[in-house]
């Protein structure tokens, strides 16, 4: 499939799991992800729990395995350049790739199915997975966002969080009735330091796009503890890494672990790390 945006071809993969799928699940990486995510999809339908599912995935045409698109994969996954990594950088396009190409290719050969789409990228996928919840939330209907790479360009996912959340509250309607003028933001990239003030996360108010830890997580070896996160003096969000360390830290699992972390509060994203 040639994509203009990209001013390159992709390889499409298609995997039926189950009769009649009513939803789509799109998988990045797909040259080394597509066949672990139809066979784990698969698996998991045979307890019932997932429903009948089309999986898509978007990987290259020229590749026989991941480790073949290690160099390519950073031009579609990363929304900034490195320049350790030539190309790189290039996750706008990929996502107007993907609104204004791929979803009506869909839409077109699977009526039914593409009116629901889910999201699954890991590493760098994960980044994008969060670059396009944070910047084209509505790419797709849901996202599971596993080990993102949020250390990416000095952790500017952080600070676009950062900065969509000045913009909520910006026209939020008290806001807006207070009158307050937006204070630019600086170029340099200040993150306003948190405050030390401890809030139990599930008894806030809490913008839509906020990040905030799981109430799904069974799996731990003590009693479980009360999970709180600190939330930033400037904008009132709940400060994501230091949310993921307590989350582990009251389920007992040892660092290093993989398990899932953080999830919206709507239900749009799941992160895993």
């Amino acid at each position: 499939m040639w994509s203009e945006p990209v001013g390159d071809t992709f390889r499409v993969f298609v995997g039926h799991c189950g009769p009649d799928p009513q939803k789509i699940l799109f998988v990045t990486d797909a040259n080394g992800l597509f066949g672990l995510a139809v066979e784990t999809v698969r698996l998991m339908q045979i307890p019932g729990l997932v429903p009948s599912l089309l999986v898509v995935g978007v990987g290259y045409p020229d590749a026989d395995t991941l480790i073949a698109t290690v160099q390519i994969r950073t031009r579609e996954l990363t929304p900034t350049p490195s320049r350790h990594l030539e190309g790189s950088g290039h996750a706008d396009d990929f996502i107007e790739s993907v609104a204004s190409e791929l979803r009506p290719w869909l839409t077109d050969r699977y009526p039914a199915e593409a009116d629901d789409v889910t999201y699954f990228g890991h590493s760098l996928g994960g980044l994008f997975g969060a670059y396009s919840l944070l910047t084209a939330t509505s790419t797709f209907d849901r996202y599971i966002v596993s080990s993102p790479s949020l250390w990416w360009d000095d952790e500017m996912i952080f600070d676009l969080e950062a900065r969509r959340a000045d913009e909520d509250r910006l026209h939020s309607p008290d806001q807006q009735r207070r009158g307050r003028r937006r204070v630019p933001c600086n170029r340099a990239r200040h993150r306003p330091q948190p405050s030390t003030t401890e809030i139990p996360l599930a008894h806030r108010n809490r913008p839509k796009n906020l990040i905030e830890a799981p109430r799904i997580l069974e799996r731990r070896t003590e009693p479980r503890r009360a999970v709180s996160g600190r939330v930033s003096g400037r904008n009132g969000y709940v400060d994501m890494r230091d949310s993921a360390l307590r989350v582990r830290d009251a389920v007992g699992v040892p660092a290093g672990n993989s398990m899932a972390l953080v999830r919206s509060v709507d239900n749009r994203a799941i992160m895993a790390s």
